[in-house]
């Protein structure tokens, strides 16, 4: 299962070439390739045995570096209502378009396509230097860092405070496509943002792409991001998203994932609280239909002292999906007084479908609390059985008890127009009805506050963990 993707040194070379970059850049693709080529799907031994990208067919995809500048009459007309908010545009894997408001601008807002980086000795060192996700981490990280070619670099000022959401936006046209894409996102110490990523594609796409992203984040002191994930590929888009979050001294970090497109979604998120006071907080929320396949997987970090983390996962699926819900505590020797707190879920709608729930613990500290908790049920025959007495339909009885299942993780959304969105995409996919494109993306204007849920709240009691 190693050929995954047909693609050979000299495509890297080609794409080197293209980039103008220097011959030892090239010879790091290079390397980070056979390490591609060397690395199990899973490298930690707890989950060695548990992955699932069946279904993925890539072996007509091609790495493709033109880019058609006509954009569907739809997006044209969303991204004009969109022109007062910062927003980056991602077109069949390529970056279109920056926008960042003058007023924006004159504070220190700035965004940068990664090809400003690519041929440049200076600044591809610069980006190393930031960089957070290595080959080692992960095999499809690996075959990113070897082929990425299209990203963006952010940096947000110290003290800035958006009051609306940053917007990234990824639309795929186009079938057979290869597209890996690096990004970074620079938080400077005591700002505070929200980002909403949507990822969408439409058209006639008879074959299957693959969208592929490593996201790496450093947030300084005391600086809050709040980062929402929108999934809503149709079924011959596969994506695979690796993405680490470094949080600074009382940092906080918060991620809202909607896994609802696509075929193959395999997302890892790694959120390191490295320095005291550091929070991180982590809602998914899959929904899954006939042959697609979910492998998440979540890493708590905690490396220094009064760090606190927690991640939520609920899963619902029907047909003949499949998801790996893959969760793993780690708490450092040095990590004092940490709470950590992690819950995978799945519901099962029908005996065609699976879930899978793998979590784990690595204490090396006995002053920390942490647990987790883990299930994997079908729907319940006596709560449908009791709606139906009441007068409703089979079918509106399991639809009701999905949304009661994920209502607790969607009133944490801080946006009342995501938390919205949310519901619909699973309402609809409930009924069977497909969202046409003019009505899939988020129009929000502003933010609320976001509830948290904090490890207090989940347990009064712990559990301490000796060495």
């Amino acid at each position: 299962m190693n050929n995954i993707v047909e693609i050979s040194e000299e495509s890297i070379k080609e794409l080197a070439y293209i980039s103008n970059e220097p011959k030892w850049f090239t010879n790091y693709r290079l390397l980070a390739f056979e390490k591609f080529k060397k690395l199990p799907f899973e490298t930690s031994p707890l989950y060695v045995k548990h992955y699932d990208i069946s279904g993925m067919d890539l072996k007509n995809a091609k790495l493709d570096f033109t880019m058609d500048k006509t954009l569907p009459s739809v997006v044209e007309d969303f991204l004009k209502r969109l022109n007062y908010v910062p927003y980056i545009f991602f077109l069949d894997g390529r970056l279109y378009s920056i926008n960042i408001p003058d007023l924006l601008n004159k504070e220190g807002l700035s965004i940068e396509s990664i090809k400003n980086f690519l041929g440049k000795e200076e600044r591809i060192k610069e980006l190393l230097k930031i960089r957070q996700i290595e080959n080692d981490d992960d095999k499809f990280a690996a075959l990113n860092n070897a082929l990425f070619h299209e990203g963006f670099y952010m940096y947000i000022p110290a003290g800035m405070q958006l009051k609306v959401p940053l917007r990234i936006i990824n639309v795929v046209t186009k079938e057979n496509i290869l597209s890996f894409n690096q990004n970074f996102i620079i938080v400077g110490a005591d700002a505070n943002l929200a980002i909403i990523e949507e990822d969408y594609s439409f058209g006639n796409l008879n074959s299957q792409s693959l969208m592929s992203k490593n996201l790496n984040v450093i947030l300084r002191e005391n600086a809050k991001l709040e980062y929402v994930y929108i999934n809503g590929y149709e079924e011959n888009v596969n994506g695979i998203i690796f993405r680490r979050c470094i949080c600074e001294k009382d940092a906080s970090i918060a991620w809202y994932s909607g896994f609802f497109g696509g075929l193959v979604t395999r997302v890892k998120t790694d959120n390191r609280m490295h320095s005291q006071g550091s929070t991180s907080n982590n809602i998914e929320i899959i929904l899954g239909e006939k042959k697609q396949r979910f492998d998440l997987t979540a890493y708590l970090s905690h490396i220094a002292t009064y760090t606190k983390s927690v991640s939520l996962t609920r899963g619902a699926l029907k047909g003949e999906s499949r998801a790996l819900f893959k969760g793993m505590i780690k708490i450092y020797e040095n990590a004092k007084n940490s709470d950590a707190y992690l819950a995978e879920h799945a519901m099962i709608l029908n005996k065609g479908a699976r879930a899978d729930s793998i979590p784990g613990l690595e204490i090396a500290n006995n002053e920390v609390r942490a647990t987790h908790s883990a299930s994997v049920a079908q729907i319940d025959e006596e709560q449908i059985f009791y709606l139906m007495s009441r007068g409703l339909s089979e079918q509106e009885s399991k639809k009701l008890l999905t949304v009661s299942f994920f209502q607790q993780l969607i009133d944490q959304i801080p946006i009342e127009d995501v938390k919205t969105k949310f519901m619909e995409v699973i309402e609809s996919k409930l009924d069977n009805i497909k969202i046409p494109i003019e009505n899939k993306f988020v129009l929000t204007h502003e933010l609320k506050e976001a509830i948290v849920i904090t490890p207090e709240k989940l347990f009064q009691t712990h559990y301490k963990y000796r060495k």
